[in-house]
């Protein structure tokens, strides 16, 4: 019996994979590709995006079309960023730099608004104790300069003087004359007033130095302030508050600067000229228009010498103002110690730098030299200051000679208007420099 033929059924939902099975290579009825539309050409399809090959992985192909930035662009973005970076690192240190400033300066500035404010000073009566009458207020001053009851402006309610200009000066002075200007110890030129050797063998370090008890056997500690004369207010206040006993150093640089040396020296104290010399960071720190430079041959150095050494007379001698590379060089030295030997002019190395070879060299042709042992008022602050003059003191008692250079700040005179008094109490002596030149030991 023969069997009913059993129609073929076919599937669409398996016709792929049919057709897959039976030619895996991509051949046959349904691997068949489907034809490509006209104006396809070379593998590119018409509208424009390029065909796939058979197999190959959708990834790789969409590669090539992703945008990728140009050199330029990658140069922009790079300096995008830095100048963000740049602009958050000048925001920070400003910042840290403004709050680092307010740190160092505030007892510099408390300092000095303590000292430029009025004060008055009010004594506190005893139970049993009578005020004394005011003549200011039961009396008036006429032009004449004469109160009621006979008294003078000048005189005080219980007939007492009040203490004259010359009094005051005197007293802060310690009752110390200092020798006039003498005309044989220099020489007129080109508008300059240049130290010499008098024709008796006088030199201006010793005729215009503070006379000072050479017997006296106390340790000696000198204070020199340097870089005077450029604001009057600063320089007025040092010479009313310091004893005579202290060295003023004036910038050459200073407007009438003969008047100022004459001011400190009627009031007692032995005067100086700094004297810009080259620093490790020249040019960004600059000493002025007459530095003293490695750079510059030795003429034209002697004559920036000659210029600062003529601007007023009265001084003892020179103190070196920055110069942490000037005084260096052995070369650029010695002719300017050579100079200042010839002139009679003493020379005080500030030592800024501890490479300094300024004090060996004027000590080896007999110049006569002091060098400092201690800046006061870096950093300036109470406490900083306080611990340079322990230290000065100490060193004076195991040396017997020591030098400090202090800043014309507000808070470094008001500390040392306090110490230097004190000293003579601790059986210290205050000497100009002029009594310690060739004293201290360079080893």
């Amino acid at each position: 019996m023969k069997l009913p033929k059993i129609p073929k059924l076919r599937l669409p939902f398996l016709k792929g994979r049919k057709g897959e099975e039976a030619n895996p290579g991509g051949e046959g009825d349904d691997a068949r590709e489907e034809p490509v539309e006209d104006g396809a050409h070379d593998g590119i399809e018409a509208d424009g995006i390029e065909a796939r090959a058979p197999g190959q992985n959708p990834e790789a192909a969409d590669a090539p079309s992703r945008p990728k930035l140009g050199r330029w662009a990658r140069i922009k973005r790079v300096l995008g960023l830095l100048g963000i970076s740049l602009l958050a690192l000048l925001v920070i240190g400003g910042t840290g730099g403004l709050f680092g400033w307010l740190y160092m300066n505030a007892d510099h500035t408390t300092a000095r608004r303590d000292l430029l404010r009025p004060q008055l000073t009010v004594d506190i009566l005893a139970a049993d104790e009578t005020p004394r009458p005011n003549s200011s207020a039961s009396a008036s001053v006429p032009s004449d300069g004469h109160v009621a009851g006979g008294q003078t402006a000048e005189t005080g309610a219980e007939g007492t003087q009040a203490p004259t200009a010359v009094e005051r000066q005197d007293a802060m002075s310690g009752g110390v004359q200092l020798n006039p200007i003498d005309p044989q110890l220099h020489e007129e030129r080109d508008e300059l007033i240049l130290p010499i050797v008098s024709l008796d063998g006088r030199k201006v370090w010793t005729d215009y130095a503070r006379p000072f008890d050479q017997d006296d056997r106390r340790p000696r500690l000198a204070i020199v302030f340097i870089n005077l004369g450029l604001d009057d207010s600063v320089t007025d206040m040092v010479i009313e508050m310091l004893p005579g006993q202290v060295t003023l150093s004036y910038s050459p640089y200073a407007p009438d600067l003969a008047a100022k040396l004459d001011r400190a020296r009627a009031a007692g104290h032995e005067v100086m000229i700094d004297l810009p010399m080259e620093p490790l960071a020249f040019p960004r720190d600059d000493p002025g228009p007459h530095t003293l430079l490695t750079s510059l041959s030795t003429v034209e150095n002697l004559n920036r010498l000659e210029w600062v050494l003529g601007q007023a007379p009265g001084y003892v001698g020179v103190t070196t103002w920055m110069g942490s590379q000037f005084t260096t060089v052995e070369d650029a030295m010695m002719p300017v110690l050579e100079s200042l030997k010839e002139r009679g002019v003493l020379f005080l190395d500030s030592r800024d730098s501890s490479r300094s070879l300024a004090s060996e060299l004027a000590s080896s042709i007999q110049v006569p030299r002091a060098f400092n042992n201690r800046f006061i008022d870096t950093p300036p602050s109470r406490g900083a200051i306080d611990r340079s003059m322990q230290d000065l003191e100490l060193s004076a008692k195991q040396n017997d000679f020591a030098i400090g250079l202090a800043r014309p700040l507000p808070i470094t005179i008001s500390r040392l208007a306090a110490w230097v008094p004190a000293l003579e109490a601790r059986g210290i002596a205050v000497a100009p420099v002029s009594a310690i030149v060739d004293r201290q030991s360079i080893r």
